[in-house]
């Protein structure tokens, strides 16, 4: 899970705020001057004031959106009724908030040129963006294959994006799911349900060749988890990341 306080940084600026899915909502950050993070890792907001509390904090480690070479630092979170969330959601263009980070071990081998596949869960996608973006950018030579399940299209955070980057990098391969869809309530054409043993088999050319990388609710992590080692990926080539509620 997305632990520790992170280096304090100092203030930053609110530069944009956007729904980009169905309650999900992106905040844009003016980048302070020598911050420095590398794809997957996460910093601490810190907010002033929270207008009603509930117990746990006014301070929430989130993955970081954007890649190192983009100018602003984003975030995205899904809206719930969070009292950090609430605060979060009504932060004003120009108001500050403070950062401490960057933390957390949820990156890329630099060195590695085997196959990599990230599997994601609804808002466990935001690590990926920034890797993803950096890959794009950086003209990494490194097959890259993702899983992204979401209930439907509509809930589905960067979903164009993604499926513009796989029309235009050989590199890249975009599989996405919905899970609403097998009952006929959701219009989509791609994969439907959760990501199985199945589906890999029916994109990957080896099932345990690659090494894996997962996010999202600890449920779905521990289910994704079981299903790859019973798939026969060894224990020491999954990587995860629990994003539990806040």
């Amino acid at each position: 899970a997305l632990t520790g306080r992170g280096k304090p940084v100092g203030r930053v600026k609110l530069v944009k705020c956007s729904e980009i899915a169905s309650d999900t909502v992106e905040f844009q950050f003016a980048r302070p001057k020598g911050f420095v993070h590398q794809p997957g890792q996460w910093a601490r907001i810190t907010l002033d004031d929270m207008t009603f509390q509930d117990g746990r904090g006014n301070s929430r480690p989130l993955s970081i959106v954007s890649a190192p070479h983009e100018e602003q630092l984003v975030f995205a979170t899904r809206i719930s009724g969070s009292a950090f969330k609430a605060a979060l959601t009504g932060l004003k263009v120009g108001e500050e908030v403070s950062l401490a980070g960057p933390g957390g071990t949820f990156r890329l081998d630099a060195a590695s040129t085997c196959p990599i596949v990230f599997i994601a869960g609804g808002i466990g996608i935001t690590p990926f963006i920034s890797m993803i973006r950096d890959a794009m950018h950086s003209g990494r030579n490194q097959d890259i294959w993702l899983f992204y399940s979401n209930r439907d299209p509509a809930t589905a955070a960067y979903l164009s994006e993604l499926q513009a980057a796989d029309a235009a990098h050989d590199h890249f391969n975009l599989v996405a799911t919905m899970t609403s869809a097998e009952d006929g309530s959701t219009t989509w054409d791609g994969e439907t349900g959760f990501v199985d043993h199945e589906m890999l088999k029916r994109h990957l050319p080896d099932v345990a060749a690659p090494i894996y990388y997962c996010v999202g609710p600890p449920a779905m992590v521990s289910a994704t988890q079981e299903m790859l080692e019973k798939a026969g990926v060894d224990h020491s080539d999954l990587i995860i990341e629990k994003f539990t509620g806040y």
